[in-house]
């Protein structure tokens, strides 16, 4: 699975909806709903953060970007998560 085939880009920003499946073996993409809601697993529980901590790691690997490119910028403390990821 491409992540790149899942954004919504917008000028330089690219947006992107997650589901997180919290507390599994590793932290991986899992596949597509029918809404283009892109399912994941994250393998911190949802406690200070973590999760939320590991998707903007786990993506600014995927993508080799910074960190710091990276913002939730809604729903923070649901399991469904709209990314928006500078370049």
């Amino acid at each position: 699975m491409n992540l790149i085939d899942f954004v919504n880009i917008n000028e330089n920003k690219w947006f992107l909806k997650i589901k997180v499946l919290p507390n599994s073996p590793k932290t991986e993409f899992v596949w597509l709903m029918d809404d283009w809601t892109l399912k994941m697993k994250s393998k911190w529980i949802p406690e200070n953060w973590k999760v939320n901590l590991e998707i903007i790691k786990f993506l600014s690997k995927e993508l080799k970007i910074s960190k710091d490119n990276i913002k939730i910028i809604s729903w923070w403390t649901s399991r469904i998560k709209l990314i928006k990821i500078d370049f």
